[in-house]
Formats: structure tokens, C-alpha cells, sequence
């Protein structure tokens, strides 16, 4: 619905602005966040990594950030100093702490009845995953009430 100040618009001194609903403007705000956790995640694991090439200390960079393979990395191995030990733990901590928000928000937008049809149309095309399908959902609400 266009959004108009009632003195200015009847001069047309200013263009119509389009509001997204509240409802899209939500869902929006919700995968704004999750982007946000993910380049987190990712900073933490590149920080991980960065440390261990610091120290020299050798490493399976494909195993890296698994569970197992870091917590037996970081206790057994006798090149890790215990001066990056708390650093490493309280990043692989938060690491695990932004996957299970991130895992939160993603499940709560796989519930949302109005994203659902449209998410499960566009799942339908090769190569687009849950949360590209809900973006471009998302971007078709906002195109939906533009026309």
C-alpha cells in the first residue's frame, strides 16, 4: 500500500514508497540474522585455523572443523601449546553456539505456513536448497506486492 505525506504528495514532490508487510519484513529479519551467524561460523573456523598454522601445528584441514577430529587435535596432540588451547576451545564453543541458532531460525522458517507452498515449488529446481528457495520466496512476496 503506498505510503504518501498527505502535504507534499498532492504537489508531487515526492515519489510513492512501497512498505513490505510486517509479516515479509520478519522472515527477512530472520535470514539477515542466520547470514549473520553463518559469517561468524566461518571467521571462528578460519580463526581456528589461523592459530594452528601460527603455532605450526599440523592438521587434516578437511577434518578440521569436525567434532571428533578437533577435540582429539587439541588434547592428544603435543604440538598444540596450552597458551592457544582456551582459544581454540572457546572457539569451537562458539563455533557450536551460532550452528545450533542458526539451526533454530533455519527450522522455524521450515514451519512458516505463508513461505511453505512457494518453498516447496521452487525445491523442485535442480540445485536450489531450503534456504535459497526461502530467499527467493521471500524476494517474490516483496515482488508480489510491488505489481
Amino acid at each position: 500500500m503506498p505510503a504518501k505525506s498527505p502535504t507534499a504528495s498532492g504537489c508531487d514532490f515526492l515519489p510513492e514508497c512501497h512498505m513490505v508487510s510486517r509479516e515479509i519484513r520478519d522472515r527477512r529479519r530472520t535470514l539477515h540474522y542466520r547470514q549473520l551467524l553463518v559469517r561468524q561460523m566461518v571467521q571462528m573456523k578460519n580463526r581456528i585455523a589461523g592459530l594452528l598454522m601460527e603455532t605450526r601445528v599440523e592438521h587434516n584441514k578437511q577434518r578440521l572443523h569436525k567434532v571428533g577430529y578437533f577435540h582429539e587435535l587439541t588434547s592428544r596432540n603435543a604440538d598444540v601449546q596450552p597458551s592457544i588451547r582456551p582459544l581454540l576451545k572457546l572457539s569451537r564453543e562458539t563455533i557450536e553456539r551460532c550452528q545450533r541458532t542458526e539451526y533454530a531460525l533455519v527450522r522455524s522458517l521450515q514451519r512458516d505456513p505463508l513461505l511453505a507452498a512457494r518453498v516447496q515449488r521452487l525445491r523442485t529446481i535442480p540445485g536450489v536448497g531450503p534456504i535459497t528457495a526461502r530467499t527467493r520466496a521471500l524476494e517474490r512476496c516483496l515482488a508480489l506486492q510491488h505489481d
